[in-house]
C-alpha cells in the first residue's frame, strides 16, 4: 500500500506540529520537514527551528506518536563548492536521528561532480552511522542533472545511498523511464508534483521553489513514473502553489487538492 505525504515546501512555513495535524487529517501517513523554514510566508506563521528549539523537538515526536504519523523525509542538505558535509550536517544529522527521520535527503549546486560524488559519499556515511537512509536528487540546474548523473553518485557512494526522484526534476531533466525501470531498486522516495512542458516561470528555481502544479493539471507523465517504481511506498508532496497561496488559498486547501490528485495518479498507476 503506498503511504501519501505531506513534504515542507508546499506548506510555506507550517511549523512542523502543524504540519502532523494536517497531514492525519487529510488520511496522509507521513510527513517531510526541515530543520528551519524557507524564508517565503505569505501566511505568517509563527518562526520556528527545529535546531534551536528542544521543546518544538519534543513536541513533535509527541504529535507524531498521537496521530500515528511518520517522519519520513529530512531534507535541507545542499551541496556547495565553500562547505565540507561532515562540518556544515554533523549536527543537523544528529537531530534528525533524534527525532526518528526515516531518510535524510541531499541535493548538489556544487559545479564539480567529482567533488558531489564524494561529498555525497561522505553523507551517505555519516547518514548510514546513525541509522538514516541517505537520498540524493537531481535537477536540471545541479551539476547532478539527471538520472545518468544521479545513478553515478549513487553508485560511487556504495550500496546504501538511494535516489530521490523529484517529478519535476525527472520530467524537465528528459531522463527516461527505460532507464528509470532499470534502477528502481536504487529509488527510496518519490516527491510528487505536476509541471508543464513549457515553463510558465522563466527562471527554473523559481518555478521549483513557489509554483508547481497539482497532480494531473500538467504535463508531466507522473501515472508513468509512479506505475515504474511499484516497490517505492513513500510519495510525498512537493507542491508549492504560491498563487493560490496569495489570492487566500490556505496551507489545508491547498495540499487536499494535491492530495486528491495523487490519489487518481497512484490508482491510474497501480491499477486500483
Amino acid at each position: 500500500m503506498r503511504k501519501l505525504g505531506l513534504e515542507f515546501l508546499g506548506v510555506f512555513g507550517l511549523p512542523p506540529v502543524d504540519l502532523v495535524h494536517l497531514a492525519a487529517d487529510l488520511d496522509c501517513q507521513f510527513i517531510g520537514t526541515v530543520l528551519a523554514p524557507i524564508d517565503y510566508n505569505p501566511e505568517n506563521f509563527p518562526k520556528w527551528s527545529l535546531s534551536e528549539d528542544a521543546a518544538l523537538r519534543r513536541d513533535l515526536k509527541a504529535a507524531l506518536a498521537d496521530r500515528g504519523i511518520e517522519l519520513t523525509l529530512g531534507d535541507g542538505h545542499a551541496l556547495l563548492a565553500d562547505i565540507d558535509v561532515r562540518e556544515t550536517y554533523s549536527a543537523g544529522l544528529d537531530i534528525y536521528q533524534e527525532l526518528g527521520v526515516r531518510r535524510v535527503n541531499c541535493i548538489s549546486f556544487d559545479p564539480s561532480l567529482e567533488r558531489t560524488y564524494d561529498q555525497f559519499a561522505v553523507f551517505v556515511e555519516m547518514a548510514v552511522a546513525r541509522g538514516l537512509e541517505p537520498t540524493i536528487e537531481f535537477c536540471p540546474i545541479s551539476v547532478v542533472k539527471d538520472l545518468d548523473a544521479a545513478i553515478g553518485a549513487v553508485r560511487h557512494a556504495g550500496p546504501s545511498a538511494k535516489l530521490l526522484i523529484d517529478t519535476m526534476h525527472f520530467f524537465r531533466s528528459g531522463s527516461s523511464i527505460e532507464t528509470l525501470a532499470a534502477v528502481s531498486g536504487m529509488v527510496g522516495h518519490i516527491q510528487m508534483c505536476d509541471a508543464p512542458q513549457v515553463p510558465s516561470i522563466p527562471d527554473y528555481m523559481e518555478e521549483a521553489m513557489y509554483e508547481r502544479m497539482i497532480p494531473g493539471d500538467g504535463d508531466a507523465p507522473l501515472s508513468r513514473i509512479v506505475a515504474t517504481l511499484p516497490d517505492v511506498q513513500s510519495i510525498g508532496m512537493e507542491i508549492p502553489l504560491r498563487s493560490l497561496a496569495e489570492q487566500g488559498v490556505g496551507a489545508r486547501e491547498r495540499m487536499a487538492r494535491c492530495i486528491a490528485g495523487a490519489r487518481k495518479v497512484v490508482a491510474e498507476a497501480d491499477g486500483v
